[in-house]
């Protein structure tokens, strides 16, 4: 059995292993040490509980968006393109990734938030909005304002949550995953647009 193993490698193998699960709490510490070939007692080196991995994939996945979006968005070679790029990866990730959605936003992981996880969704919600303000710039010539941005954004957000949400459930009233990613993607521009047009 392995003994030397990271904390990086703990949050690598509960993300893969949480990718497509119905349940995240269905997994444990147990199996993900034995998928890393080592006792689960190496884990408690690094997380005293599931909960507080549970609480380090949550930060770790806000990263690897990010990483994902600016990746998209690079490769978009018009303002317009952007911006269904910047919808798109967030549908993209959520409906191939159904577990690290319902961890990113469904699953209730516990009370005591670390900090850090804060620090980092605070961060990422600003870099979105400059995101959206700089694509919204290079369309209009304008920079929208930056409170109205980051609100407009939220209730976009939201509404994609909400699409997905009952989807992943069995309860949307589109069943067709290629459909139904076009239709939010759709939305969610159309939403945008209109929202930051009336301000």
């Amino acid at each position: 059995m392995k003994k030397n193993i990271s904390k990086e490698q703990i949050v690598d193998t509960a993300l893969e292993l949480m990718r497509n699960k119905n349940d995240i709490r269905g997994l444990n510490l147990r199996e993900i040490a034995r998928t890393l070939g080592c006792a689960h007692t190496n884990l408690y080196n690094y997380f005293p509980s599931y909960t507080d991995l549970l609480w380090e994939t949550h930060t770790a996945l806000q990263e690897i968006f990010m990483e994902m979006l600016k990746e998209r968005i690079m490769n978009a070679k018009t303002a317009d393109l952007k911006l269904r790029y910047f919808f798109d990866t967030f549908v993209d990730i959520y409906l191939t990734n159904k577990g690290w959605f319902r961890l990113a936003w469904l699953e209730y992981i516990g009370e005591n938030r670390p900090e850090r996880d804060a620090v980092v969704t605070e961060h990422t919600f600003t870099e979105l909005t400059q995101y959206i303000s700089d694509i919204w710039q290079e369309l209009h010539g304008n920079p929208p304002d930056k409170d109205q941005t980051g609100r407009v954004l939220h209730n976009t957000h939201c509404y994609i949550v909400g699409e997905i949400s009952n989807y992943v459930s069995g309860r949307g009233l589109i069943e067709n995953e290629a459909e139904l990613k076009g239709y939010i993607v759709d939305q969610a521009v159309n939403i945008l647009t209109l929202c930051l047009q009336k301000g």
